[in-house]
């Protein structure tokens, strides 16, 4: 692969007394439409839905923590959210079945009520804006009801939820793919950019290199993913959770913004991939990440077309972009 590649970008202190400092649980919320296929049902009973893999894989992460450290609270707190209050039984059959019983089933303003740090997974794109204006992350992710997302290769039909729940099975891992801009990082570079044109800002990146970019919707979520690697490693364990950086910077002055921004924060990835524009299914497939988080619908299309579980970030230049569009009339 032609695009520069940096491994294990690792800030974070290296808690060598063995101890580790307490950390608030973050919530995930996750809509029934998408944790579940709604619309497969045979035999009364409901399928995964393209949240699943995903969430597994957190429910693995905390039954590694709670080994580690049993009398703690685990650091995700898994929630169901649900409009209709009336299937909260049937719901709680399927979670037990599908062994998800620890998983808590709430009605929507639930999340409203909730003081902790929340990432909120929905199929309504409404709802994902919503919290992200409320300052929580958010992401609208696209049920896939096509049979071949339950095939081995799921090239051509969506998501392949049963090949990442395979892997998650085989490998006990928790893979999380972020864009940087509009994703990690706010989207004041990626204005220049769309406003100003390519050599804007490239110049804004070299002269703002030291300076560190601000907050974007999904920093509070690779926090949270930092705490539990701070936890297993406090423990001398390896560290279930894998972290990527994607994005279409180019690996030198914007690349190296990037990298400083995160140096800053204190907040570390397992590897960072700088495509200078170039497609980013590559990486992508050779991650197989249990969910990737982007703001740009274009990237969100090309991975799922790959079989790439994705969700797509309501926010930012990018997101508005993308809406307006949507909104002309076709002629």
């Amino acid at each position: 692969m032609s695009a520069m590649e940096t491994n294990k970008v690792n800030n974070a202190q290296d808690d060598k007394d063995g101890t580790v400092a307490k950390s608030v649980p973050m919530t995930i919320a996750v809509s029934a439409n998408v944790l579940f296929n709604m619309m497969e049902q045979k035999d009364s009973v409901i399928k995964p839905g393209v949240a699943f893999p995903f969430v597994k894989a957190l429910v693995t992460v905390n039954a590694h923590l709670r080994e580690l450290y049993p009398e703690s609270e685990e650091l995700f707190d898994i929630v169901l959210i649900t409009d209709n209050h009336t299937q909260e039984e049937y719901l709680r059959d399927c979670l037990n079945k599908l062994g998800l019983s620890h998983i808590s089933i709430h009605e929507e303003e639930y999340i409203s009520k909730l003081h902790t740090k929340i990432l909120y997974l929905t199929e309504d794109p409404e709802k994902a804006e919503n919290a992200i204006n409320n300052g929580h992350a958010a992401a609208i992710m696209f049920p896939n009801n096509k049979e071949d997302q339950w095939s081995d290769d799921g090239e051509a039909g969506g998501p392949s939820i049963a090949r990442a729940l395979a892997l998650t099975q085989a490998l006990a891992q928790l893979r999380v793919a972020f864009d940087g801009d509009g994703i990690l990082f706010s989207d004041e570079s990626e204005i220049v950019f769309k406003k100003e044109g390519f050599e804007a800002f490239m110049k804004n990146e070299k002269d703002k290199e030291d300076t560190p970019l601000r907050e974007g919707p999904l920093k509070s979520f690779l926090e949270a993913l930092g705490n539990v690697e701070r936890k297993f490693r406090a423990k001398g364990k390896k560290c279930p959770v894998l972290t990527y950086l994607v994005t279409s910077r180019n690996p030198v002055i914007p690349g190296t913004r990037a990298l400083k921004t995160l140096q800053t924060w204190d907040l570390e990835i397992t590897q960072a991939f700088f495509l200078s524009g170039r497609p980013k299914g590559p990486p992508l497939k050779m991650i197989r990440p249990h969910i990737f988080f982007d703001d740009q619908k274009p990237h969100i299309d090309e991975a799922c077309e790959l079989g790439i579980i994705s969700a797509h970030v309501p926010y930012g230049i990018g997101y508005e972009t993308y809406k307006g569009a949507a909104k002309k009339p076709m002629l």
